[in-house]
Formats: C-alpha cells, structure tokens, sequence
C-alpha cells in the first residue's frame, strides 16, 4: 500500500483564540515574522502564519494549509472562477439578448480577460512567494504586479470606449455632424481620436511600469511607496478621460452623465478604500498579531480589488446596453 503522507500539527493564534490545531503536511512549517527571509519581510504587523523556504512542488502543496496567505490566494482564485463564470454567462445570454455587436463582444472580452490575468497573477505570486529562492519570489511578484497593471487596463477600455461613443465637438467649439444617426460605426472622427488618444496614452503607462519593474531596485522593500505611487497613478489617470467626457456630453445636466458617474464614482471609492488599506496596513497596525490569518489589510484589499472589478464589469454592461438603447443624437437635426 502506499505509503500516506505525513501531517504534524501546527498551533496557531487566530483572533483571541489561541492554539488553534493546523494539520501541514511534512516538510512544510509555519514561521514567525522574525524567522523569514528578508525578502519576505513586508508587514510586521503579521507576526505569524509565513510559509517559507518552500520548493516550487511544496508552494503549490501548501495551496491546502492555512497560512496567512490562505485568503489571500483563494480569494482571488474564486474571484477568477467568478469573472470566468461571468464570460461564460453574459457571451452566451447577456450579450445576444441587447444585441450586441461585434466590437461589444471584443471589448467585453478585453475587459474580462485582462481582469482574469490580474486575479491569476495575484494567485500565482501569493503562492510561489515563499519560494526558497529569492529571484524566483521576486519574479512572482512583478508578475503580480503586471497583473494589477492589466487589471487597470481592464478597466479603462470598455471605460473609454462607451464614454466616447457618440460625442463630437470640434476644436473651434462647433457641433460636428456625425456621419450617422446610430452609435454603430463609422465613428465621428473627432470621438475617434480622442478615443485612440485616451487608450494608447494609458497603454503607454502600463508599458512604463512594465519596463520599470527592470530596475534592480523596483521590486524592493524600499521601494514599496514608489510603486504604489505609481499605480494609484495609472488608475487616477482616469479621472481625465472622464472630465473630457463630461464637458463633450454637455455637463452633468445630460442624462448619461447623470446616469453613470456615479458610478465611476462608486468604483474610484472602492479603489481609494482599497488603497489606504494597501498602504497603510490597516487594521492590523492597531492588532499587530492579532489579524494574522483573517481580516489584515492584504486581504481586504484582495477583496475589495475583485469588489472593484465586479462592480466596473456591471458598469461596462449597463452603458453598452444604454448606448445600444439610446442612439446617438443625430447633430444634422440642429444644424
């Protein structure tokens, strides 16, 4: 018969409740803060629960355990099942029942696609971080971090590509006759260049990060503020296309407007909220090790990233319904 694997029994202090049995299996163990690498040293306030010094075989092992990565990894593997189950669904029901075109199936493909690489990129990196070597754990952590930048992405191109669907307004401040009354193409120029101008801008910030991640110093602890810096300023670029898309639409008077900032609004909340979590290790700052295995700040950012995503891919839905329910004003009426 063969032979069964070893398990030993780990004791864990989980909120006020202490010794908590953990079965591992052999040749994995749990450390403390003071026993991991350097590398691994990110946040002192978890004072327990790290899994360490780990072959490649024994990362993916350790998928099973309870560590203090446990939330982290599942929450974004079920956030990837939950967008894949969601492109299933809208590509086979949703989608057909508006009637949607062609460009709709690409750019709601584009859009879930690149959220499920961001949640794929995080699973991978939480759970191969603790791999005895440090470039190895490094290189899952810029791919991590590739995989926030595409999730951003995600965001902004059925963002840009709904907002800018149907306005048009020259340079000189004269309305520009469409070449149609219809949403479908072919576009008016002037949307379309903003458009382009929009969406190859941030695909240039995301090549940026990309690049910037060759640094040898990018992905250091000492660097850490530097990179949230960075992000929080590729997702706050947004903010631009949107004010541009508010005055072209004719103010927040305009029924889209009043209708769908709120929620652009609604999902830069989510992403700020997530943020001063990331950043400032809130809550457990206030309970150093007490949050080690449930409730830190990673895991709710984890949580709330995949809140972020959810919420803008409903969003995306909503205008392109809108935008196939409502035609675009045909301008030659008013000339």
């Amino acid at each position: 018969m063969p032979q069964k694997i070893l398990k030993s029994a780990h004791y864990i202090e989980l909120g006020s409740y202490q010794y908590w049995p953990v079965l591992v299996p052999r040749g994995i163990r749990l450390y403390t803060y003071e026993q991991i690498p350097l590398f691994l040293r990110e946040n002192p306030y978890i004072t327990d629960g790290y899994r360490a010094y780990l072959p490649a075989r024994l990362c993916i092992k350790s998928l099973f355990i309870l560590s203090n990565e446990t939330v982290n990894i599942w929450s974004h593997l079920l956030g990837f099942l939950l967008f894949f189950s969601l492109g299933v669904y809208d590509m086979t029901t949703v989608l057909p029942t508006i009637g949607a075109s062609r460009e709709d199936y690409v750019i709601y493909s584009i859009g879930l696609f690149c959220f499920q690489v961001s949640m794929l990129c995080s699973v991978g990196y939480h759970l191969f971080c603790c791999h005895r070597s440090e470039k190895t754990s490094r290189c899952w952590m810029a791919l991590d971090y590739t995989g926030l930048s595409i999730g951003i992405l995600g965001c902004y191109v059925p963002g840009v590509f709904y907002a800018f669907y149907c306005n048009s307004l020259k340079p000189d401040g004269r309305v520009h006759r469409p070449f149609r009354h219809s949403c479908s193409p072919p576009y008016d120029i002037h949307t379309w260049y903003w458009r382009q101008v929009y969406l190859i801008t941030v695909l240039a910030m995301i090549l940026a990060v990309f690049f910037a991640q060759i640094h040898p110093h990018y992905l250091t602890q000492q660097w850490h503020r530097l990179r949230s810096v960075i992000l929080c300023s590729v997702a706050g670029y947004g903010v631009i296309p949107t004010i541009h898309w508010i005055w072209l639409s004719g103010g927040f008077g305009a029924v889209i407007i009043q209708t769908f900032v709120p929620r652009v609004l609604v999902m830069y909340l989510i992403a700020a909220v997530a943020f001063l979590f990331y950043i400032f290790k809130v809550p457990e700052r206030y309970f150093p090790g007490q949050l080690n295995y449930l409730g830190s700040s990673h895991q709710l950012w984890h949580i709330l990233v995949v809140l972020m995503f959810y919420w803008w891919h409903q969003s995306a839905l909503y205008i392109m319904h809108y935008r196939h329910s409502q035609p675009c004003l045909d301008y030659s009426l008013h000339a």
